[in-house]
């Protein structure tokens, strides 16, 4: 592999997951509008983000043995101008219905984003460097979500919120073309098919000695299912805090839509950010001085901790303290997001797609639900109060799950080292 081409993928993987979130965050920004032209309500939206979750969910179950058979340069191509097509299409929505259909196309088109990119890290970076690649990817989600609002706003305010939809599709099918183009001059042999299983068959203790590398074992691995918790309790925040705060800050804190509002978002997902980039490195340089499951564990540990003051926004009224809190939880949820997605790159050896497609459908359906369940309470009690209570346990549960699965693969490491 030439020097720092590793590197230069992981951007062109971060500009894919940006894309994918621009995508997403079109219609969580320009919501209130949307609901305005469509006289929509609260559990309207809910449909909405909920639709495009359980599609998301159900394709991702399913995707990740199929993806396994192809190579990762190809589909990804496929996917990312598939979302595109879908993301635009919501520009011709003449009512709810129509829009709730392109919300699950757009939901099945970009169900490979994360069992490829989570396979690209695991064959191209060590298991030291890939919480801080995983780190770099993931932060497309928060920059997407940052820059997402002043975007779409100014679309929305200057031209119209159909516009803005158009924008994002025109933005990917940029981004498929310089995909292809990259390794159509710069051929990468590690991403190629024969030599991905090839990568996938490692040795040595820092290998996941123990990982299982058919579907069934992965099945019956009790590290898969500590995950499958932690993935149950942690997507549905990370589809929380950037679905439904720019609906709180608008209509519940009262900011109102326009600029002050693009402000406050930039500021909260520039703190999901720092959470990423920072939890990956940390974990990059503690992994010098301990072994780097336990450096991904203490660092989850804060991060979940710093998630669970959420629940102090229903105790203030100051607008900065408000957001305040939140940009802490949106940092814990980096640090705790860059670890949980490095555990999920290695349990298993060969099937990386299939476990990513099957734990990130398992938890978007929880988010899916989430949505759903964020939606009716807040329309019934006109308050976000017990959607922010929820998110304050929901890491701490989440971060068990994490533990319990170290546990069962220094076991299975055990039982697997040599006599």
């Amino acid at each position: 592999m030439r020097k720092n081409s590793k590197w230069l993928i992981c951007g062109l993987l971060f500009l894919a997951t940006l894309v994918n979130y621009l995508d997403r965050q079109t219609i969580s920004v320009s919501a209130s509008r949307i609901a305005d032209e469509m006289r929509l309500n609260d559990g309207d939206l809910g449909k909405l983000f909920s639709g495009f979750l359980f599609a998301y969910a159900f394709a991702q179950l399913f995707i990740g043995p199929v993806l396994d058979r192809f190579g990762t340069i190809p589909a990804f191509a496929v996917a990312v101008a598939a979302w595109s097509l879908a993301g635009a299409s919501s520009a011709l929505a003449p009512a709810f219905g129509f829009l709730l259909v392109t919300r699950v196309l757009l939901g099945v088109c970009e169900s490979p984003n994360w069992p490829l990119a989570l396979r690209i890290v695991t064959r191209l970076f060590p298991p030291s460097e890939r919480a801080f690649a995983n780190g770099i990817f993931q932060s497309g989600t928060s920059l997407g979500a940052l820059i997402a609002p002043p975007i779409i706003i100014y679309l929305t305010v200057t031209y119209n919120w159909r516009l803005s939809f158009v924008a994002v599709g025109a933005v990917g099918l940029i981004w498929a073309i310089l995909w292809r183009s990259w390794f159509f001059f710069f051929p990468e042999p590690l991403l190629d098919k024969q030599n991905e299983v090839a990568k996938a068959e490692p040795s040595g203790a820092e290998s996941g000695a123990g990982a299982p590398a058919s579907v069934g074992a992965m099945l019956r691995s009790p590290a898969f299912w500590g995950l499958v918790v932690a993935t149950s309790f942690l997507n549905p925040l990370q589809y929380f805090y950037t679905t439904w705060i720019p609906r709180y800050f608008d209509k519940y804190a009262h900011v109102g839509f326009g600029r002050e509002l693009a402000k406050r978002l930039v500021i909260v997902y520039l703190a999901l950010d720092v959470g990423l980039w920072t939890g990956g490195a940390l974990v990059a340089w503690l992994a010098r001085r301990m072994d780097t499951a336990r450096a991904r564990v203490i660092v989850t540990a804060v991060g979940a901790l710093c998630m669970a003051m959420i629940p102090a926004v229903a105790l203030v009224q100051d607008l900065n303290s408000i957001t305040a809190i939140i940009c802490l939880a949106t940092f814990g949820l980096g640090w705790f997001m860059v670890n949980y997605l490095a555990f999920t790159a290695e349990v298993s050896k060969t099937r990386v797609s299939t476990a990513a497609g099957l734990l990130g459908g398992t938890g978007s359906l929880a988010g899916a639900g989430f949505m759903l369940l964020v939606g009716g309470t807040v329309e019934h009690s006109h308050s976000f109060t017990t959607a922010f209570i929820m998110a304050g346990i929901m890491p701490l549960i989440a971060l068990s799950g994490i533990v319990l699965s170290v546990r069962a693969a220094r076991a299975s490491q055990a039982q697997a080292a040599p006599i």
